[in-house]
């Protein structure tokens, strides 16, 4: 028997009978403790004309009883009966032909298992980011922070800037995005998107693709996850949040394992999702080791609401990358609050949120970095002593462009801040953050902000620069092998 994939991803088989083609299809299909098991649906086809679905049952695909269960209550119904015998299709050719093509699914569900010679890739190739550095094209990211520290103001405006093409806090892809909302109430997410919109420069109004499923676990929503990304081409989808995973305990590995199964599987897009902390622990997502195995890049999220009272600051800080260089910056954005709710969304000035600051994971030349905006230029060996630094390392430090000799004291060279260093600060402090940027590409039908241009243009020359491969488009449509009987 032949199997094909429908554009939902479920199994088909055709059988001809006459004037008419009988229909199996099996969807979900996975290996339970118990064995093979899918939905499995029964239709047929008069030629030239649309499926119409018989009956469906999900069950163990390796019991009789349940097959044959499935084909009696087809053949019970009198006026099909009569169109399949008409056809020369009776009850023993159809029980027949379920054994045959349920026989078979598993094989065709995890393909060829047989060994094959591959070569390397020709040429290297750049990874392709949706949010660069963030998330990766067609992989996913766990975002992680303990409760209430603005995880579910980043998803959505992680959303927003990949929808709408905004360049202005991290280069992005465009593509639709999703939002999938299974924590809050779909009137007081509408408030917050109206709040982002507007801090961009966009429309209140402006939609983004979500489903709002209060209480409900992923589990429960998968499904029309899968649709959506399929049906409108969705090349990011973000999920709030893992502890509504629904698979059991998120301490236990196979639970855990099945949520990074089931997001994995609304592949082509890339997906995030955000997760809490232990208590007393900020350091790694809450639960089994294998969400932080499963996932591409995870995402440790600080904040501080103490340095400013109507403002709240976040930090991001890239904890784990598989198959890219692990990026050492540390992005940080302020959001802005009134007696309203969000006011403005900017990027945050060099130390302007002690907490965040205080928590970042410095590199060598960061260190000295600075070490010489507070205390202007030094010698090596000052340097060295000053930050408990090995002084070989300061010195090759200090080779890097970021740097720029400044003159002598006495025998030893001083060292400062490179011209190029001082303009990006000084840039940085005239940067008007509600002046969003966005890409050259073509935009995605709803957006609404065309031509806006960004008053940092820096910010645009870094969206442009080979280093992160372009902007681009790519189209995430499923190629059908055949339509759904449902």
């Amino acid at each position: 028997m032949e199997y094909n994939r429908t554009a939902s991803g479920a199994i088909q088989s055709l059988v001809e009978a006459d004037s008419i083609e009988v229909i199996y299809q099996a969807a979900n299909v996975r290996n339970e403790r118990t064995g093979v098991h899918a939905t499995v649906s029964i239709g047929f086809r008069e030629k030239g004309r649309g499926a119409i679905p018989l009956d469906e049952d999900t069950y163990n695909v390796g019991r009789r009883e349940d097959r044959e269960r499935l084909v009696n209550a087809i053949y019970k119904k009198e006026a099909i009966k009569d169109i399949l015998a008409a056809n020369g299709y009776d009850h023993a050719r159809m029980s027949m032909d379920l054994m045959l093509f349920q026989r078979g699914l598993w094989s065709f569900e995890i393909g060829n298992q047989e060994a094959e010679l591959r070569g390397g890739a020709n040429e290297r190739t750049h990874k392709a980011f949706v949010i660069n550095p963030f998330v990766v094209e067609g992989g996913g990211t766990i975002i992680f922070a303990p409760p209430g520290r603005g995880k579910s103001w980043l998803g959505m405006l992680f959303c927003v800037t990949v929808d709408a093409g905004i360049n202005t806090f991290w280069p992005v892809t465009q593509g639709p995005a999703l939002f999938v909302n299974l924590e809050r109430s779909a009137e007081s997410v509408d408030v917050r998107l109206g709040d982002i919109n507007q801090s961009l420069g966009l429309p209140r109004s402006r939609p983004l693709l979500r489903l709002d499923r209060r209480g409900r676990s992923l589990p429960d929503v998968i499904d029309g996850i899968q649709r959506t990304v399929t049906k409108e081409g969705v090349s990011f989808v973000l999920v709030d949040s893992l502890s509504r995973m629904g698979y059991g305990n998120l301490i236990d590995n196979d639970p855990a394992n099945k949520a990074m199964d089931a997001l994995n599987s609304l592949s082509p897009a890339a997906w995030a999702v955000l997760a809490h902390t232990p208590r007393g622990d900020e350091s790694h997502t809450f639960g089994s080791q294998m969400f932080d195995a499963a996932a591409d890049v995870t995402v440790q999220l600080m904040t501080d609401d103490k340095s400013k009272g109507d403002t709240l600051g976040i930090g991001l800080r890239v904890d784990k990358a598989n198959d890219i260089r692990k990026d050492t910056s540390f992005t940080q954005i302020a959001l802005v609050f009134d007696q309203y709710g969000l006011n403005m969304v900017r990027r945050a000035k060099p130390n302007e949120f002690v907490e965040i600051a205080s928590q970042k994971k410095l590199s060598t030349p960061e260190h000295i970095e600075e070490y010489l905006k507070l205390f202007g230029a030094a010698d090596a060996t000052k340097i060295a002593k000053d930050l408990n630094l090995p002084r070989t390392t300061v010195v090759s430090a200090l080779a890097s462009d970021r740097f720029a000799k400044s003159g002598k004291d006495g025998k030893s060279v001083l060292f400062d801040l490179s011209e190029s260093v001082i303009n990006d600060v000084t840039n940085f402090d005239d940067f008007d953050a509600q002046s969003p940027d966005t890409h050259d590409s073509t935009p995605h039908p709803n957006n609404e902000v065309g031509g806006v241009q960004s008053t940092f243009n820096e910010e645009k020359d870094v969206t442009t620069n080979s280093v992160y491969g372009g902007v681009r488009h790519s189209s995430h449509a499923v190629m059908s092998s055949d339509e759904d009987i449902f």
